[in-house]
């Protein structure tokens, strides 16, 4: 299975930014298009989430970082999805954006 990784900089506290990360991964639609059967174990103590579907797996960490937090996803696609890994990697980079900023 293909990997990949999105690291997010933001100027948000790490508990704050877990909090929009966790809202954003409840809530939103857009991810849940790739698969709808998405489900998400989130650990508040070490502000970490996995996510499991039936078309893809990721893991989710926020971490200190300078004056804010780092925001890390790794996904990890099954080969027959291979080529939509841009329109996924393209559309977290985006939420990220849209829910860190």
């Amino acid at each position: 299975m293909p990997k990949f990784t999105i690291d997010h900089q933001t100027s948000s506290n790490v508990d704050e930014a877990y909090q929009k990360i966790k809202e954003f991964l409840e809530k939103d639609q857009d991810i849940r298009r790739f698969d709808p059967k998405l489900q998400c174990s989130f650990d508040d103590g070490s502000k970490s989430a996995n996510l499991k579907g039936s078309q893809f797996k990721a893991d989710m960490a926020v971490s200190a970082a300078g004056a804010g937090s780092k925001v890390s996803v790794t996904v990890d696609l099954p080969l027959m999805l291979t080529p939509f890994k841009g329109k996924v990697q393209e559309t977290l980079q985006r939420k990220l954006a849209k829910y860190l900023s």
